[in-house]
């Protein structure tokens, strides 16, 4: 017995994987966003320090997950 699938098959994959793609492509744009609002706000110095420490904490956050994505997507040969 193969293991060969039908085009039909293969064209659900291949739809599959692109939507998974582009979803995620969504997040990470979200969180480059998000990051950029968080330095903006790291910088104002009219804002309490609270809130500052807070946006240095989300911004890190963003920083790491951001990496965490790059470094999955390297190790399936998906590169910028």
């Amino acid at each position: 017995m193969e293991n060969d699938i039908t085009p039909l098959e293969e064209a659900v994959i291949n739809a599959q994987d692109f939507a998974a793609g582009l979803a995620s492509m969504a997040l990470v744009h979200d969180m480059i966003l998000r990051s950029e609002e968080y330095n903006t706000a790291m910088k104002d110095r009219e804002l309490p320090h609270e809130v500052r420490v807070q946006a240095l904490k989300d911004s890190r956050h963003c920083n790491q997950t951001l990496n965490l994505v790059a470094t999955a997507r390297a190790v399936m040969g998906i590169s910028a």
